[in-house]
């Protein structure tokens, strides 16, 4: 049994080719376009549904007496 705590970065000598700088840069530009598109399409979806419930349910059945 080793007593060798693991590394938190993988050695380079695993022989993958790392990405060049400007390579990563533009990777990473185009990441969270997708996520703030895919955040803001499901928060809009959900806005949607919850003015569907208020105005098809809530508004129809009137004041709570």
């Amino acid at each position: 049994m080793s007593t060798d705590r693991p590394s938190p970065t993988p050695s380079s000598d695993t022989g993958a080719p790392e990405p060049a700088g400007s390579e990563l840069e533009r990777v990473l530009k185009t990441v969270p376009r997708g996520a703030f598109a895919l955040a803001g399409t499901t928060v809009g979806l959900l806005v949607a549904a919850y003015l569907a419930l208020y105005f098809l349910v809530f508004i129809p059945r009137g004041p709570i007496e």
